[in-house]
């Protein structure tokens, strides 16, 4: 179920654009990556280190270079014990909806390489997000 959303504005670099005048695709999960990082900092209070294992993405509209901004936009749809399901957006300043995605995402322990458990009170800050 989803409860709330999270916002983080991200800019546009001259290197996303390709070669017909628009954001490429594969720029949008960049984009995705960092508002996900800003909202992991939030929700935790931490720099957590988290795997995604899996994205689907819908591309919905055409970004290019004067969009200059845009918002990603995260929504918790499920707490698991180690991983985070989340619905995705890009939308541009103008409200446009550029992408959707659902990603799950793994709490990470870089020491011994294997998923570990949120703590109780991590899973209770993300299941309020």
């Amino acid at each position: 179920m989803l409860v709330s959303a999270f916002e983080h504005e991200v800019s546009l670099r001259w290197r996303d654009v390709d070669g017909l005048g628009h954001v490429n695709h594969a720029v949008f999960l960049t984009y995705l990556e960092e508002g996900r990082d800003a909202f992991y900092a939030q929700a935790l209070g931490r720099d957590p280190h988290y795997v995604v294992a899996r994205v689907e993405i819908d591309l919905r509209a055409e970004v290019r270079y004067t969009d200059r901004r845009l918002q990603v936009r995260i929504e918790v749809e499920r707490v698991g014990t180690t991983s985070l399901t989340t619905r995705e957006m890009i939308l541009t300043r103008t409200g446009v909806t550029a992408a959707e995605a659902r990603v799950v995402t793994v709490l990470w322990d870089a020491g011994a390489r294997k998923p570990v458990a949120f703590a109780s009170d991590e899973r209770a800050r993300l299941a309020a997000c």
